[in-house]
């Protein structure tokens, strides 16, 4: 069964897409990430809805935040798996190229920040359309369960 965190916000698309595929779901507190898998702690799934607000927890002044859920996580053993919500990012190059609509943060700073992030914390950044967030959580999850059984 999937846990999403009772403090996820706007994520009625991704529990809508666990309702028409009949995967079990229920709705708690988590002290890390929005999403894992009951009773394994191997991964979770941290959603971001868009570069901007990646962009926000990364390098705001507000970011000691995020980066102390980062280190938490480590600290539990639990793999933190970075989902980004942006149609059309594949990778850190696209990052590269993005522009924002708001802000001083260009998509270079951004993109060297995500880089950073993996590197001094093997946090992958994934990324994908708001469409598929619900797929993207499952497939990470249960790649999860695979490792693990």
């Amino acid at each position: 069964m999937i846990i999403a965190d009772s403090r996820e916000q706007t994520n009625q698309h991704i529990l809508k897409y666990f309702e028409r595929h009949e995967i079990p779901y229920t709705v708690h507190k988590l002290d890390v990430g929005d999403y894992a898998v009951e009773g394994n702690d191997a991964v979770r799934v941290e959603r971001k809805k868009n570069l901007s607000e990646l962009a926000h927890n990364l390098l705001s002044a507000d970011r000691a935040r995020f980066y102390r859920e980062i280190r938490r996580a480590r600290e539990q053993g639990i793999r933190l798996v970075i989902l980004c919500e942006q149609g059309g990012i594949h990778g850190l190059e696209d990052v590269g190229r993005w522009k924002p609509k708001y802000g001083k943060v260009t998509g270079k700073s951004l993109a060297d920040a995500i880089f950073r992030l993996e590197l001094s914390y093997s946090v992958p950044v994934l990324y994908c359309d708001r469409r598929s967030t619900g797929k993207r959580i499952v497939e990470i999850l249960n790649g999860a369960s695979d490792q693990t059984d």
